[in-house]
């Protein structure tokens, strides 16, 4: 019996990395729901105002948790979500 592995690259996540770009993450989030502000899009994820305020503002980090409601809610991949926020991996 033979086993194939599939290696895996993992990349830290880097907020000071120009490519980092939670903001724009949000905002394809709140077109993909059809929502105009900050304020419907949590009521959409379910979190308070501020909670998406200190996301977009990077004074907290995107959880893994919020990374699962964004794909929950908004039918998004994981794949699509990291993308915005690491560069391309070279």
């Amino acid at each position: 019996m033979t086993t194939t592995t599939t290696e895996r690259k993992f990349v830290t996540i880097d907020v000071n990395n120009p490519a980092y770009n939670v903001g724009l993450l949000l905002d394809a989030v709140m077109a993909k729901l059809g929502v105009k502000n900050d304020a419907a899009l949590s009521r959409e994820l379910g979190v308070s105002p501020t909670n998406v305020s200190n996301i977009r503002n990077v004074k907290v980090a995107l959880s893994a948790a919020m990374m699962i409601r964004i794909h929950d809610v908004a039918d998004m991949s994981i794949t699509t979500i990291r993308s915005f926020l690491v560069g391309p991996t070279r």
